[in-house]
This record gives C-alpha cells, structure tokens and sequence, in this order.
C-alpha cells in the first residue's frame, strides 16, 4: 500500500486517471480516489468509474463505484451530477441529503 500511495498522486497528476482508478479498484481501496481528486480531473475520474460500473463483477462493487463518484460529485458541489448517481443506487438517503445541501434555488428546481 505504500507503493501504491506514492504511485496514484503521479497518475493523477499526469493525466492518467484511469490507471489510478484501475489500480485502486486492484487493491480495493477505492475510496482513496476521493482525497486525490482535484477541480481539472474530477469530472474525467467520475465518467471513467461510472462507465466501469455496468462491468463489475458482483454488486456491491457496482454500488462502490457509484458511491465513489457520487462523493466526489459531492465534494465539488456537483448537486445535478451527484442525484443522478444517487438515483442509480436508488438511495433515498443520499438523495436527500443533496437535497437538502443544495442551496441553489435554480439548482434544486
């Protein structure tokens, strides 16, 4: 693990977000993603984890990488992007949450 958190800061900050995402989703701790994201790539990691999500291999994992990019969506106050990942999941919960954190009116209509 500490080769790996010495080689994901590197891959994001070349633009190789989908090596990182595979790597961490290798060593199943993909939740780290979220601390290396920043405001240029989080749009490209969250595409690149919702367009693996339809290949993985058992649910729970599905819902790991919907709930990965839904917190990164969150994180930088995607509210349209966020619900629509929560909805996948089809929680209830975390879609009003963002619900209730949205506070732009336009945003929330």
């Amino acid at each position: 693990m500490e080769l790996v958190e010495q080689i994901i800061p590197e891959f994001i900050n070349h633009n190789e977000e989908p090596e990182a995402v595979d790597l961490l989703l290798e060593v199943e701790h993909l939740n780290k993603l979220i601390d290396h994201c920043t405001v240029k790539n989080h749009e490209r990691v969250c595409r690149y984890l919702l367009s693996c999500a339809p290949y993985a291999p058992d649910t729970n994992e599905m819902l790991e990488h919907y709930n990965t990019a839904c917190k990164i969506y969150r994180k930088y106050k995607k509210f349209p992007e966020a619900l629509r990942v929560a909805q996948k999941m089809n929680d209830m919960d975390i879609i009003g949450d963002l619900m209730e954190e949205c506070t732009d009116k336009i945003t929330l209509k």
